[in-house]
């Protein structure tokens, strides 16, 4: 069987792996200048196996140029918000330094730390990447339905209504019958009927010459 050759252009001596789906994604690209050169210093200590025991002491942070503590933690609860790491040990006093992960790497060992495999989620970085949508590919068109307003207005446009989809088939049956309404049914004019009404006008006068009242 043949080895898998080196790559032209790999460098020499260690380093750590960094997915490109790493940096094109949403958790890195919105961390900030920031939480990103943070992340660095993260990788910079992770020989291949200590992954979940990576630390941001002040002693080590201070001979790469960080000089404040504040900015620090900003930095690193961003990381933590967006997935990038996880904290996998509390430090405090008596207790050492608080350690750190990398989410899209395993964790090979978790003797001494506070979280346990089955806590531990790799890939948490994809949480804040978009949901891809999914496509309708019904053939049936989408039912149309027409809703009317005031009988003296216009017809308006017939409006779209998605269909629903179940998990069992339903009998489709019409909720509305034809309607009996002619297609002129908006403005439409109808003859009143001739012949004498049983109810008076106001205004004409009776027998007794004074105006009838309408009961």
């Amino acid at each position: 069987m043949a080895k898998n050759k080196r790559p032209v252009e790999s460098v020499s001596g260690s380093y750590t792996l960094l997915p490109h789906a790493v940096l094109d994604s949403v958790a890195f690209m919105g961390a900030g200048i920031t939480a990103k050169a943070l992340l660095f210093e993260l990788l910079r200590q992770h020989n291949g196996s200590n992954n979940g025991r990576l630390q941001l002491t002040s002693k080590w942070l201070a001979k790469r140029c960080w000089r404040s503590a504040d900015v620090v933690l900003r930095a690193r609860g961003k990381l933590i918000e967006r997935g990038l790491i996880v904290q996998t040990r509390q430090g405090g006093l008596n207790h050492g330094a608080s350690q750190y992960g990398l989410t899209w790497l395993p964790i090979t060992n978790f003797v001494g730390l506070d979280i346990a495999q089955k806590d531990y989620h790799p890939g948490a970085w994809r949480f804040m990447d978009q949901v891809p949508t999914l496509k309708n590919t019904s053939a049936d068109p989408a039912p149309v339905v027409a809703c009317y307003g005031s009988r003296s207005g216009a017809d308006p446009a017939p409006v779209a209504v998605e269909s629903l989809t179940t998990t069992a088939d339903v009998a489709r049956t019409p909720l509305l019958r034809d309607s009996t309404t002619p297609s002129y049914r908006n403005n439409e004019c109808y003859q009143l009927p001739t012949g004498k009404t049983s109810r008076p006008i106001v205004g004409k006068k009776g027998k007794s010459g004074k105006p009838r009242a309408i009961t």
